[in-house]
């Protein structure tokens, strides 16, 4: 039995409160959690820093932006996924479910070349022994593709297929009510031309009436089959909860509205949604604020979504006014909730038991600051 990894002097922070102590991890996993300021022989002393769960991001598109960092630019799928996992690591995120787009909605078609060599970099980075931490699969499934079940079939039997999610981008609904405000986003933002921008609006518009339907009952058919944790994208009604629900979703990822929000508790639905809308204050598109969830009680759990610092900084913000939750609360919004979400009940609290997936934390002019990172007892940041 090797020897145990002892990190000392820590303000740990547990499920229930914040202690003075220490964490004793042996063989990858919590030996013990002990009360004290003392320091062992041979311990790491901490130095009165906060000791907290890993962090666990259910939805990331990060590693896109490793692989293709610039338009017409695609780097080594290898490279692109241990650039990817260091800085998810130095972020304090020790288990991530990377999220890969399937069936790629019309204008954005370039993804769907991408999902290939972005699954063969991370499986041989993986099986390489090159990636810090424990990266787990989500395919982000768009219901608007014809083919999105025989594409489905394709990659669900990648290691570690844990989410599914359900989107629907077509405008005039979700994320996207204002259809002008579409079409003018994309003439500027992706150069389309206005006879361009029309088609691809009608088409999309389209194939989500003509395949939305019957592509969420097969795919919702699918999770259920392979026991994969599903959820629904951008509901903005009642209506779109409530069918989230009969197909078995567990989480709302990003509802556009404080209706769709209330509705998926109601349902017993997760609230999901992300960093940067919390910690800037509202939403970039114009949906409800994460915030505003926040004071209503309806937020369960934080994604970093693009900015992966933005996770840490985004719980810790959730300890301060105007929001005022305690610590191991806001906390629970990027550990113990997602995990239990994705199913995952060996991480995401501070208990003898669980995996020593762990991070040492110091707040510097307010800002968390992360000073270590130990996945399984071994420090990998």
């Amino acid at each position: 039995m090797s020897e145990p990894q002892i990190l000392a002097n820590a303000r740990i922070v547990t499920p229930e409160a914040v202690i003075e102590g220490g964490v004793v991890m042996r063989e990858g996993v919590i030996a013990a959690v002990e009360r004290g300021d003392n320091v062992p022989a041979g311990a790491a002393d901490l130095r009165g820093d906060l000791l907290i769960p890993g962090l666990v991001e259910l939805h990331t598109d990060n590693l896109e932006k490793h692989y293709a960092p610039r338009a017409g630019v695609e780097w080594d799928p290898v490279a692109a996924a241990i650039s990817h996992d260091t800085q998810l690591a130095g972020s304090g995120i020790t288990t991530v479910y990377d999220s890969l787009v399937i069936g790629a909605a019309m204008g954005w078609d370039m993804r769907d070349s991408w999902l290939a060599p972005m699954l063969g970099g991370l499986r041989r980075a993986r099986d390489g022994g090159m990636l810090k931490i424990d990266h787990r699969l989500h395919l982000r499934c768009e219901i608007t593709h014809p083919e999105i079940g025989a594409i489905f079939e394709r990659y669900c039997e990648e290691p570690g297929l844990g989410v599914m999610s359900l989107m629907d981008h077509a405008p005039g609904d979700r994320q996207s009510p204002d259809i002008e405000a579409y079409k003018k986003r994309y003439r500027s933002q992706i150069g389309m031309s206005h006879e361009q921008v029309e088609a691809h609006v009608a088409g999309l518009i389209e194939s989500s009436r003509l395949h939305g339907p019957e592509n969420r009952r097969l795919l919702g058919e699918q999770a259920r089959r392979r026991g994969i944790a599903l959820a629904s994208h951008d509901d903005a009604r009642r209506e779109h909860v409530e069918e989230a629900a009969a197909l078995g979703c567990v989480v709302s990822e990003f509802p556009t509205t404080m209706e769709a929000a209330e509705a998926a508790r109601a349902h017993g639905l997760q609230v999901l949604m992300g960093a940067p809308n919390l910690i800037r204050g509202g939403s970039h598109s114009g949906n409800v604020a994460a915030g505003d969830l926040v004071r209503a009680g309806l937020l369960d759990i934080i994604s970093s979504d693009y900015i992966p610092a933005s996770l840490v900084m985004a719980a810790f913000s959730l300890a301060r006014e105007p929001f005022g939750l305690s610590l191991p609360d806001a906390l629970a919004t990027v550990t113990s909730n997602p995990a239990r979400a994705a199913g995952l009940d060996d991480r995401g609290r501070i208990e003898v038991g669980l995996r020593g997936d762990l991070v040492r934390v110091r707040l510097v002019d307010g800002r968390p600051v992360v000073r270590g990172v130990w996945v399984q007892g071994e420090r990998v940041a």
